[in-house]
């Protein structure tokens, strides 16, 4: 299959909402290395498309993505160590591709979202799961590590919950991923299409460089001491008065009308 074949994209104008299909159902959607290639370079092309405001991400077939494709992982300890090296830091490169990217994402979960399937969606600023969604991080049942995810995982939930996940290794239903916070809503197959709709139309509301630059205040505050953090945000704060969207977003709410990105 190649990378052109394995995503699946549609563009709702309306609601600026590009939606991304992995679309390996017979791999249950396992990150090859051509899926990844294909979703960096979609995520390049999304980012410079001024008219898609949010990026959803799905999986086609009966899963999310049940994690990395094994079989190449299996072709690949036999390669020389630059080889596994390339491989990785290329799924690392992907990962903070999507954790920083510069418009909201959304990844919506059905079926299982297992190693680094359960990574993308903890890479994604929201995940709507469906009930019958579940998620984990299995890896060291196989003699593998999250490597990668577990750094992303410990800033979403904190160090006590990612430990769990990660040196157990079980999977956990939507409902409890919810409770941890890698879930942001849990729902009804049937209210699905209505809750993706609902949370594009709300951000498709929202300043599009504010929400730009709080991502890459998040992205920026991890590396910071609290003091430290507290010192930019404040000067952050004093940039954003005099951005062009802050004057008109005041303006419009004064005037009672809605501010020119939202016509």
């Amino acid at each position: 299959m190649s990378g052109f074949d394995a995503i699946k994209i549609e563009q709702d104008d309306e609601l600026g909402l590009a939606t991304i299909a992995l679309n390996r159902p017979d791999k249950r959607n396992a990150l090859s290395a051509e899926l990844i290639k294909a979703l960096r370079a979609e995520l390049k092309t999304l980012r410079h498309n001024d008219a898609v405001r949010s990026v959803f991400i799905k999986g086609n077939g009966p899963a999310f993505c049940a994690g990395a494709d094994l079989e190449e992982i299996q072709a690949l300890q036999h390669a020389v160590v630059a080889d596994n090296q390339r491989n990785s830091h290329q799924l690392r490169e992907f990962f903070v591709d999507l954790y920083s990217f510069p418009k909201p994402t959304c990844a919506v979960v059905h079926g299982a979202a297992l190693a680094g399937g359960c990574g993308l969606a903890t890479c994604c600023d929201f995940v709507i799961a469906t009930r019958d969604a579940t998620f984990g991080y299995p890896e060291v049942k196989i003699g593998f590590i999250p490597a990668i995810v577990m750094v992303l995982l410990t800033h979403q939930i904190g160090e006590r919950a990612a430990r769990d996940l990660c040196l157990s290794g079980r999977t956990i239903d939507a409902e409890e991923a919810h409770r941890l916070g890698l879930v942001s809503q849990v729902v009804v197959q049937a209210d699905l299409d209505g809750a993706v709709h609902k949370l594009a139309k709300d951000v498709r509301k929202n300043a599009p460089q504010a929400m730009a630059t709080v991502k890459r205040m998040f992205w920026r505050l991890h590396g910071m001491s609290m003091e430290d953090g507290l010192v930019w945000a404040s000067d952050m704060n004093a940039m954003a008065r005099s951005t062009d969207e802050c004057k008109e977003g005041i303006a419009a709410f004064l005037e009672k009308r809605k501010p020119n990105w939202a016509e």
